[in-house]
């Protein structure tokens, strides 16, 4: 355990790509994928692994925090979880868990992790914290967690690493550049060029390192925190977000800080992460059977194969198809091509400018 380090969550999406089982009141991280718990608890016990309870902080949005004060039950302390009135990606996210760290904690190593991506084992994942939060507590860097690629995958962003800077053994490099989502061929490029690596969008940096950053970045969003920043013990928290929140620029961190700072690098990650982006996660927690259909719940597959059926209260029945997902989340079904599962927000976007916000 490393008392020094400050863990802020990020747990404010919707998770669309999970419709129909996640909605906005029951987020993706607030599901059981995996028959484990919830998203947001098994990141909530890593992150017990390397900060104290009380040094975990949650941002939310505000039509979820009940549900996630629900279902922490008590572990995190209340005040530390946070709504936004609105999402604004996560820039404004991070930097508003910087100017609360900042005050309630000091400048102080902070990691923040997703709400909804594995990570195995945590004896691991704690060791290389600590290793980073090592790093940056000697240095004003912004440290990014790097995965190894284990596939030529057109999901991910890639980040090239340069040369090692730490001289602990950690394999802590020099970020060169970072690569957006690639095209297939590209993909198998970096894959065997050997010194690119995934974008696990878990970092550790100080806070008054990533501020710093924010500020030669994005002064417009530090315009917004220092708003934040000198209300803070003086006036709700909760009223000040509703009057200054929506003013944040939407952007992410990688666009917005990351890249344009000079001084990135990244630690070679020596655990197993997966970032559970599709309803195609559930194959690796549920393995296919001989004809290589994947099922939750009891279901009858005949001339089928290579099929994933999601139904634990009904029974699914597939006859003569292959290649296809279904999903059922007791109002609504969800049948789609699994190559197409990555679309699944279209759905989301349609019912949208239908009105059925009854669904959403």
């Amino acid at each position: 355990m490393s008392d020094a380090v400050v863990t802020a969550i990020m747990a404010g999406g919707v998770g669309e790509r999970f419709w129909p089982w996640s909605r906005r009141r029951r987020p993706k991280q607030l599901l059981d994928l995996t028959g484990r718990g919830a998203m947001l608890s098994l990141t909530v016990e890593r992150a017990c692994a390397v900060s104290s309870t009380d040094d975990i902080l949650i941002i939310t949005n505000r039509v979820q925090r009940d549900a996630v004060v629900d279902l922490l039950d008590g572990r995190i302390p209340s005040e530390n979880v946070i709504g936004e009135p609105v999402g604004r990606n996560t820039a404004p996210c991070i930097a508003l868990a910087a100017v609360w760290i900042e005050h309630h904690r000091g400048d102080r190593p902070m990691l923040v992790l997703p709400a909804d991506h594995l990570v195995s084992p945590v004896s691991a994942f704690a060791q290389q914290v600590g290793a980073a939060a090592a790093y940056v507590s000697q240095h004003d860097a912004l440290l990014t967690f790097g995965i190894m690629p284990a596939r030529p995958d057109t999901g991910y962003g890639y980040i090239h690493a340069g040369e090692v800077v730490d001289d602990a053994g950690a394999g802590i490099r020099r970020v060169e550049a970072f690569v957006e989502k690639p095209s297939a061929g590209r993909a198998l490029e970096l894959i065997h060029a050997g010194d690119y690596f995934w974008n696990s969008g878990m970092f550790l940096w100080r806070t008054s390192a990533i501020l710093g950053a924010i500020s030669r970045s994005m002064p417009d969003l530090t315009a917004v925190a220092e708003k934040i920043r000198v209300s803070l013990g003086t006036k709700p928290l909760a009223e000040v977000l509703d009057t200054v929140y929506p003013g944040a620029p939407s952007q992410s961190i990688d666009y917005g800080v990351m890249e344009q700072s000079d001084d990135v690098v990244l630690l070679e990650s020596k655990f197993e992460w997966n970032d559970v982006g599709s309803w195609e996660f559930m194959r690796e927690a549920h393995e296919p059977d001989r004809e290589g259909n994947s099922s939750v719940g009891s279901h009858v597959f005949v001339d089928a194969a290579d099929n994933t059926v999601i139904s634990p209260d009904r029974l699914v029945a597939v006859l003569g198809l292959s290649g296809i997902a279904v999903v059922d989340a007791g109002d609504t079904v969800l049948v789609c091509p699994r190559t197409r599962v990555q679309e699944v927000k279209r759905i989301v976007r349609r019912l949208h400018e239908m009105g059925r916000e009854d669904l959403l």
